[in-house]
């Protein structure tokens, strides 16, 4: 008796299977396979669907809910793209969406092809993510395109080192948590996590930041310190907004509220983070080399404030 795969993979019907074809669907179907991280992952050209690698005991209904879900995404990554396009920082690369329950991943693997990820239920998020980053180096290898080092995972600190001196506080309004403040300005270091802002709702309660070191000068060639400031501000709002929307449109997927925005660009990443009591926190780097250090630096503060 033949033992049922574990792995799937599905064509559309307007794809062929040609060698390049099959050779695509192999190398992520072998990166899939790695690890235990990802339930579906499918590819896509200008929006369309192509194929899919995913668990062979998954739901038909859950198929189409990814394949579909995959398929909107494209606008909404296109839009943050948009978002960040004035901070000269090069194109987005890489979204991430998570819940207590899970996440979903977007990746940009050239101009007009992408890749879209579902984690598997119970999975840590950080491992599907692992290997989406891993999916998107295959693939550029096979276009002679370089690797983009997506989530900062090729080049992470096994321990973050401390923070030389704690950041200055450039705006607290009167009812920012004190606590929250201080907890942000020391982990807020030039070594990656460079601009932390705390906000209730919309309203905008502190920011600190390390934006003027001087070894951080050569990220303000065309745009100003001040200008990235207002922009990140501004970025706050509008991720406000997608999160709320995104938990609504992708709850069939993830089965909970959304908690985590990841926006990966070429120079680094920005990052959206819910607290309780509608607080929230939003972070940038502006190194790509350390874009999960900066994560896992945003994490600490989060993990310090609510005593987890």
């Amino acid at each position: 008796m033949s033992e049922t795969p574990r792995t799937i993979t599905r064509r559309a019907g307007h794809v062929d299977a040609s060698a390049g074809t099959l050779l695509l669907e192999h190398t992520v179907k072998e990166v899939f396979e790695g690890a235990a991280g990802l339930a579906h992952t499918a590819n896509f050209i200008d929006g369309m669907f192509r194929f899919a690698v995913e668990d062979a005991d998954l739901a038909p209904e859950d198929r189409r809910l990814h394949e579909q879900i995959g398929g909107r995404l494209g606008p909404t990554f296109a839009k943050i793209d948009s978002w960040t396009a004035p901070l000269d920082s090069g194109r987005l690369i890489r979204l991430v969406v998570s819940c207590d329950t899970g996440g979903v991943y977007y990746i940009s693997l050239r101009p007009g092809e992408t890749q879209f990820g579902v984690a598997r239920e119970g999975a840590p998020v950080e491992t599907g993510d692992r290997q989406m980053a891993r999916i998107s180096d295959r693939v550029r290898e096979l276009y002679s395109l370089g690797p983009e080092n997506l989530g900062g995972y090729g080049t992470y600190v096994p321990a973050l080192p401390d923070v030389p001196e704690p950041a200055p506080v450039l705006f607290e309004a009167p009812g920012a948590d004190a606590r929250l403040v201080e907890l942000a300005r020391r982990r807020v270091s030039p070594l990656d996590l460079h601009y932390v802002s705390g906000h209730r709702g919309g309203e905008h309660l502190f920011s600190t930041d390390v934006l003027t070191d001087d070894g951080l000068g050569t990220y303000f060639r065309k745009v100003s310190v001040a200008e990235h400031r207002k922009r990140y501000e501004e970025i706050f709002l509008f991720s406000r907004e997608l999160v709320r929307s995104l938990t609504y449109r992708l709850r069939p997927a993830l089965r909970g509220r959304l908690t985590r925005l990841v926006m990966d660009v070429e120079q680094g990443a920005l990052y959206y983070r819910c607290l309780p009591d509608d607080l929230a926190l939003f972070g940038v780097t502006l190194r790509q080399n350390n874009v999960w250090d900066a994560d896992r630096r945003l994490e600490t503060i989060i993990e310090e404030y609510t005593g987890g």
